[in-house]
């Protein structure tokens, strides 16, 4: 009898998992025949490792856990389902092979119940959404009320830190009155991927309820804050170990006043145009006290030979390493290149930019000058 139910008890279990709870109706006539994916909306800082979600794999429809995305053919009807436990929200893009690039939609958030969305087809995706469910609504309102600080800040660019910590304070208020609001929550990881850390971040998000506190995202959404607020500007530099057991340690800093970390790769071309202008740079400061040293994102043999030829078309003498065992973002939370981080002789993080090479050749002045 006791194995008998502990088999009923199983099966019950087993149909509980099994059984999905959201369901997206998506219409895309325009994509016919074509493919669309849908996952986090684009950003950086790793923020697409904190979603939480799964969806059901089937004759059209692929999920790709590392990225958290869907890849879907589309046919007339694209039925996708899944279970999820909290709203999460996604976005939808294309990739078209005429341009070399591709576009996505503006957020849009699934949680448990039926979504239907109609596709069009234009330079940025257009979504038509036909919902009840109450992120979605929460989630224009709140836009709306944002707007004049969304307005002024630009995405993966350098912004006034005070606009940021303005529209932070207006989020507290709102996170005070709103503690359950998941919709406020993702508001903050979409500010961090796109307009990078702020330590204002951290008071907004001490403010929710333990319904939000408690879940997966939330969770990890604050380990990543406590990895950038300790290698930000005015943390340590951590060691970092490559092939071969080379490694980046307080020990290489120690030689010199400054050191600049360049994190690149090969499918980047900000990183490979700007080489020139670092080469200058290295030659115009090496003598005094300034070294370089650079960390190529590749692991596969065709790209580091790749990697290496383009260093030496460069002219480029100082070290460079490979980062085979992805050590570099996981340390550092860096997910976009070119990455410039300047460290002192004493291993101080003093200064950390996406590309502004005029920005990082300021701050070297106030150490040579």
């Amino acid at each position: 009898m006791k194995t008998l139910l502990n088999i009923l008890l199983f099966v019950s279990y087993n149909l509980v998992l099994s059984q999905n709870n959201f369901k997206i109706t998506l219409k895309a006539p325009d994509f016919e025949k074509d493919s669309l994916f849908i996952g986090p909306p684009m950003s950086s800082g790793n923020t697409h490792k904190i979603y939480n979600f799964e969806v059901v794999a089937e004759k059209n429809i692929s999920f790709m856990k590392d990225f958290n995305s869907v890849k879907a053919k589309i046919t007339p009807e694209t039925i996708i389902k899944g279970n999820i436990e909290y709203p999460q929200p996604l976005s939808i893009s294309y990739y078209d092979p005429k341009i070399n690039g591709g576009y996505e939609s503006k957020p849009f958030f699934i949680e448990k119940g039926n979504l239907d969305i109609t596709v069009n087809k234009n330079n940025n995706i257009g979504l038509i959404l036909n919902t009840e469910d109450k992120a979605n609504k929460e989630y224009t309102i709140l836009q709306e009320k944002l707007k004049r600080y969304n307005d002024i800040l630009k995405p993966f660019q350098e912004n006034d830190s005070k606009i940021i910590e303005n529209k932070q304070i207006f989020l507290q208020n709102y996170i005070k009155n709103n503690p359950n609001s998941f919709v406020a929550f993702w508001e903050i990881v979409s500010d961090f991927s796109r307009f990078g850390f702020n330590k204002s971040y951290l008071n907004s998000l001490k403010l929710f309820s333990k319904n939000v506190r408690n879940t997966f995202s939330y969770i990890e959404f604050r380990k990543i804050m406590n990895t950038e607020n300790s290698t930000n500007v005015g943390g340590n530099f951590p060691e970092i170990q490559f092939e071969n057991n080379s490694k980046i340690s307080k020990a290489d800093f120690s030689k010199y006043n400054l050191t600049l970390v360049d994190y690149w790769s090969t499918t980047c071309k900000p990183c490979i145009q700007d080489l020139p202008e670092l080469v200058k740079m290295y030659e115009k400061y090496k003598e005094k006290g300034i070294n370089f040293i650079s960390v190529t994102d590749e692991n596969q043999k065709d790209r580091i030979d790749l990697a290496k030829n383009i260093l030496a078309k460069n002219q480029v003498t100082w070290t460079n390493y490979f980062d085979l065992r992805k050590e570099f973002p996981k340390k550092l939370n860096a997910a976009g290149y070119p990455l410039q981080i300047l460290v002192d002789r004493n291993g101080k993080i003093i200064a950390r930019k996406l590309g502004e090479l005029e920005q990082i050749e300021n701050e070297i002045k106030k150490y040579v000058e």
